[in-house]
């Protein structure tokens, strides 16, 4: 194992740990030490998620408790295993899972859905410290170039969502497209869509002031109640079951539904079949990514026109953890990055 010696002098580092729903402890945890092929990054950027909120609000399979919380970052490598593919003092960009790319999914190019996403994931970002697996580390880390922030490389993962949509829809530049929910995601589609070419793009939402950033990122922007007519491509980004059923109205004939909000588990939702056969309605609903969005997502950030800035809602230090997440759930920002 190879270290940096000044930034690995202490056993333990600042984390913020999600030890139940709604209560996050800003504490001492011990620094992680890399096995074979794994590395550990001094993180550099770790941004909030929606998922991250989800999981403070009301807790998630998929993220332990009691546990260090976060799963966007980029960062500096300052430990690495035995055969790691970096080198200490690499700038890296990365996302928190990998396909094992051997079962059937991921055989039949649909990664997204590998039986084993999950079984190895980086969790823990909110730290000043990061062990990133060997498998996601040859598979799903890159270098970050010194062009692109650490801020903006923090942003790959939730892209790599975005994209992994995106190749699903296609999308053509002719198209008139709505995007419904002025959130971190519904603003990555604005911008992921424009990169595309599309032209004609109205973000439709609640919180003013999100709107304002999706017409800085090249959107029309409307009240949600305001929305009239339809739309070739809907992209629904609220997880909201009303909004969902609602969203087919928006669906012209021939058009495209994307559902990507979640809902809670067990939600069920109705609509009219009618509409959906004989207008032939697609409906979409693209989950998490494999490697190839995550190249499309990490190719759209080093594009040098493409500016995901205007999402960013502020520094903030690990200790106001919970503050974060409390302004969060009232509306309040879009992204917050921790520089740990």
């Amino acid at each position: 194992m190879a270290l940096i010696e000044n930034e690995l002098k202490t056993d333990t580092m600042k984390a913020l740990v999600l030890q139940a729903p709604g209560c996050l402890e800003y504490c001492s945890v011990p620094v992680p030490i890399p096995g074979p092929g794994d590395i550990v990054i001094r993180v550099r950027a770790a941004t909030t998620c929606g998922t991250d909120l989800k999981a403070f609000l009301r807790g998630h399979p998929q993220i332990p408790m009691p546990g260090v919380f976060g799963h966007e970052y980029s960062g500096t490598v300052v430990a690495v295993g035995n055969g790691a593919p970096f080198a200490v003092g690499d700038d890296i960009m990365g996302v928190h899972s990998a396909p094992c790319q051997e079962c059937r999914w991921c055989v039949n190019d649909q990664e997204n859905l590998c039986e084993s996403i999950m079984a190895t994931k980086v969790l823990g970002t909110y730290a000043e410290f990061l062990l990133i697996p060997e498998r996601i580390a040859r598979t799903n880390v890159f270098p970050k170039p010194d062009s692109l922030s650490f801020e903006q490389a923090s942003l790959l993962e939730p892209l790599a969502c975005v994209a992994q949509g995106v190749m699903r829809i296609q999308p053509k530049p002719q198209m008139e497209v709505l995007v419904i929910g002025p959130g971190a995601i519904g603003l990555m589609f604005v911008a992921a869509l424009r990169r595309a070419g599309v032209q004609s793009i109205t973000l439709a939402g609640r919180n003013l002031n999100r709107l304002e950033v999706g017409e800085q990122l090249g959107a029309k922007s409307l009240p949600l109640e305001q929305v009239h007519g339809q739309f070739d491509l809907v992209v629904e980004c609220t997880g909201n079951v009303e909004i969902w059923e609602k969203s087919l109205e928006f669906a012209r004939r021939g058009g495209s539904l994307v559902l990507f909000g979640g809902c809670k588990a067990g939600t069920q939702v109705r609509f009219d079949t009618q509409r959906l056969h004989y207008d032939d309605i697609s409906v979409i609903s693209p989950f998490h990514f494999g490697t190839r969005a995550v190249k499309m997502a990490r190719s759209w950030l080093l594009h040098p026109e493409f500016d995901l800035s205007p999402l960013f809602s502020g520094n903030r230090d690990l200790a106001d953890g919970e503050m974060v997440f409390r302004d969060l759930e009232q509306g309040r920002g879009i992204k917050y990055v921790f520089h740990p």
